[in-house]
């Protein structure tokens, strides 16, 4: 059985008043999240109590790979423990560019401890997967 902490019980409450969204688990890999998805997971820092703690993370970035280490990295927005956030308001937020940059974060995907869950709006297609979508023309 899964047992999520306070505060994701809070976001997930709030997400059940949102019938466009569906959560799903998805590997990680560079295609489980796109700029707009909301991603929960634990994340390994370190040793002892609190080290493995849960996220819940507005992505904001396409998942990229590392140059250097070959390590996928996943950018987005953290937020913050027992705010007062829904994912209505953050979604707002995102779409305006008005999301504080000071909780931003990079985690690398090999970190990611256990399960990795998307919530993804049903009625927003990835930006770059819009089927039919004519690519804009450059003005000269």
């Amino acid at each position: 059985m899964v047992y999520f902490s306070p505060q994701i019980k809070y976001f997930l409450t709030s997400l059940a008043l949102d019938a466009d969204s569906e959560v799903s688990i998805v590997p990680k890999s560079d295609s489980c999240a796109d700029p707009g998805d909301f991603v929960i997971f634990r994340y390994k820092l370190g040793q002892g109590f609190d080290s493995r703690r849960e996220r819940v993370v507005l992505v904001v970035q396409p998942i990229v790979k590392e140059a250097g280490t070959g390590n996928l990295l996943l950018t987005g927005f953290r937020v913050p423990d027992y705010g007062n956030y829904t994912p209505q308001s953050l979604y707002d937020l995102y779409e305006n560019q008005k999301l504080p940059k000071e909780n931003y974060r990079t985690y690398i995907l090999g970190n990611i401890w256990g399960s990795l869950r998307r919530i993804r709006k049903k009625l927003r297609p990835p930006e770059e997967k819009i089927p039919n979508k004519a690519p804009k023309e450059k003005e000269q």
